[in-house]
């Protein structure tokens, strides 16, 4: 680690601390690296899901059929670029004393993640003298993994031989998920637009909000179930603001016959439109979606023609 990246870390953590499970004692030592203490910590896999919160949890999506290796990397950080001597660090997998809190601090609903979904290739791992960072690997079983839940691996440093433990990093939470084959970034194409209504049946007119959504940003489609997506980013014509009122749009396939049934647990009465087309195309992985919601009210129907861009 650069002393730069050293002070940085330093002035995230102490304007942070307050929300951390543990903090610095000196600030004053943070501040000024040369003045510092060298800590045994994870280091970061990826960028992390939120700020601010207890644990550091860093988010992770593997296709089904995959037989993923996640490297993690515990590292010797402060001002001594190098360990002085070999320092054996013993780790293990935690348990839900590490995911409650981050669910409190961020409303989430994370849960543990079952053994028989992943494998450590070691407990223990040795940052040589004259290195700064040694590393092990998780080995994952997507397709274990269960889709309907949110599933947390906390990982967590117990002991070293020599040295002092992060007291902010000395826990991380990897949140992991499979990916069905629906799963990602997918672009309008022609066909795509947006209809609100005065009532069942009379189309509003002059309304900025209505018409085409073929320009609109991408929608994500994310993995809830062996078949099922959820849908976000799914907005009016223009592209200014989401679509409200149908939180939790999803889709489920009928793998044997690729049509398609919708909901929205933030309204129940959202569906595909009988006698229109709702069907997925494997060949060219895109989704032609015709439904609608408030069909007894104030109307509002969606058609959707969007193709496969790329893995989110």
């Amino acid at each position: 680690m650069t002393m730069k990246n050293i002070l940085y870390r330093a002035i995230i953590l102490a304007t942070v601390a307050s929300s951390l499970s543990s903090c610095l004692k000196d600030d004053s030592l943070v501040l000024d690296p040369s003045k510092g203490v060298n800590v045994i910590e994870f280091a970061n896999p990826s960028s992390p899901a939120a700020t601010g919160t207890p644990f550091a949890l860093y988010t992770f999506a593997y296709e089904a059929t995959a037989s993923p290796t996640l490297p993690i990397t515990i590292s010797y950080s402060g001002p001594e670029l190098v360990a002085p001597r070999d320092i054996t660090v013993k780790f293990t997998v935690g348990d839900t004393s590490q995911i409650n809190p981050y669910n409190r601090a961020t409303q989430n609903n994370y849960v543990l993640l079952q053994p028989a979904s992943y494998t450590l290739s070691t407990n223990e791992v040795v940052i040589k003298a004259g290195t700064s960072k040694a590393s092990f690997n998780v080995l994952l079983k997507p397709s274990s993994f269960n889709f309907s839940a949110a599933e947390v691996l906390p990982l967590k440093i117990t002991e070293v031989s020599s040295g002092t433990i992060s007291g902010n990093y000395n826990t991380i939470l990897l949140g992991v998920s499979a990916k069905n084959a629906y799963d990602g970034i997918y672009a309008h194409q022609a066909g795509s637009f947006v209809q609100r209504y005065q009532n069942p049946t009379t189309p509003t007119v002059n309304d900025g909000l209505n018409g085409s959504i073929a320009e609109n940003s991408d929608l994500t489609l994310t993995t809830v179930g062996p078949t099922t997506v959820q849908i976000a980013n799914l907005r009016w014509h223009g592209n200014a603001s989401g679509i409200g009122g149908i939180d939790n749009l999803q889709l489920t396939v009928d793998p044997a016959t690729n049509l398609i049934t919708m909901k929205a647990a933030g309204n129940a009465s959202l569906k595909t439109i009988p006698g229109k087309v709702n069907r997925y195309d494997p060949a060219t992985k895109s989704f032609i979606l015709n439904f609608d919601w408030n069909q007894t009210a104030n109307k509002r129907e969606v058609a959707l023609n969007i193709v496969f861009k790329g893995a989110r």
